[in-house]
């Protein structure tokens, strides 16, 4: 059968990756529409996906996201029609569901970040695949349809982390990564999403603050969007490398000594990985970051003054250690298969 992914954000290229594989494996094609933001479509084209380019951003404010939410809707909804799809899939995207069902194409959405604003998934979607640590109780009180709920074994990173091939030493040479430093890869806060707290700015400009105080310490820092770097002078942080290309992530992170980030993915990741990671996201917590902190992976900053009791700037000791959930890709691949009109 024909599927249909949408991609609603640059982490999500990965995800899909192994999933996009399988499908093939087991004979479906798959299509794919992408929204232009935070390298998405550059993403795709890093792996060799084609394509069909639909919107990109919304700008900030609730009426700019509902608005383009629906424009959006309606854009997807008009490129797909008489596509003959048999089922649509997406991780989070909002505008996916109202498509499906203009068209009347039953769809899935995954997400592991249960405070999102269910009602577009509710009511949209067939089926809702969440991580297994996010309990019944947890959905019921973020209003997530349980009767819709599917739950997945572990996380979603795990998807692609099992078999994503790793090369820290290109991207180390070609960023110019100096050996015998700390290398920190430091990710700002998302300040457009709906989510977005104003206290983590705080947080990362106390981060700034401390690392570019240390000589020994090299700072690669990922802005989301171009105002971002401006923060880096306000703080005197002079010698921090700004990526110029996409990097794949994994690989990105595999080079490094330390992950800090005020969002989640990228974080989670280097949890997994085994590499020392640090969360300044301060919108509501979720189950899943709960999970990785409860079990020592993931160390949350809170406040500004945290930053100098919990921050330590030194080489990793433990080395880069992939996951091995293959299970969970057929899990996710059968779910699509069964969601199918």
């Amino acid at each position: 059968m024909k599927i249909w992914v949408d991609i609603d954000n640059g982490p999500h290229v990965l995800i899909v990756k192994p999933l996009v594989r399988e499908l093939e494996r087991r004979g479906h094609e798959v299509v794919f529409t992408a929204r232009d933001r935070t390298s998405t479509c550059e993403l795709l084209d890093l792996y060799g996906f084609g394509y069909q380019r639909v919107g990109g951003e919304f700008g900030k404010g609730k009426l700019a996201k509902i608005s383009g939410t629906l424009g959006r809707a309606a854009a997807l909804a008009r490129c797909m029609a008489g596509a003959g799809v048999a089922v649509s899939f997406g991780h989070g995207s909002r505008a996916l569901p109202i498509a499906s069902r203009l068209l009347r194409v039953p769809s899935v959405t995954m997400f592991d970040y249960e405070w999102v604003n269910p009602t577009l998934f509710n009511w949209g979607c067939r089926r809702l695949l969440l991580p297994e640590v996010v309990d019944a109780e947890r959905c019921r009180e973020a209003g997530i349809a349980t009767d819709k709920v599917r739950r997945f074994p572990g996380l979603k990173e795990e998807l692609y982390l099992c078999d994503q091939p790793l090369e820290p030493e290109a991207v180390a040479a070609d960023l110019g990564l100096i050996a015998g430093r700390v290398h920190v890869l430091l990710r700002p806060p998302a300040t457009n999403a709906h989510y977005h707290n104003p206290a983590a700015e705080g947080i990362l400009d106390e981060l700034l603050r401390a690392i570019g105080q240390r000589e020994d310490v090299q700072l690669v820092y990922l802005a989301r969007q171009p105002e971002q770097l401006v923060v880096l002078e306000a703080a005197g942080v002079r010698n921090a490398i700004v990526p110029q290309r996409v990097y794949d992530g994994p690989s990105l992170i595999a080079a490094m000594d330390l992950m800090i980030s005020g969002g989640g993915t990228m974080t989670r990741e280097a949890a997994i990985l085994g590499l020392p990671s640090y969360s300044f996201f301060r919108g509501r917590s979720g189950r899943v970051d709960e999970h990785l902190a409860d079990t020592g992976r993931l160390i949350m900053l809170e406040k500004p003054d945290e930053v100098a009791a919990k921050l330590k700037l030194e080489p990793r000791s433990q080395p880069i250690a992939a996951p091995d959930n293959a299970a969970l890709v057929d899990f996710i691949a059968t779910a699509i298969e069964q969601t199918s009109r």
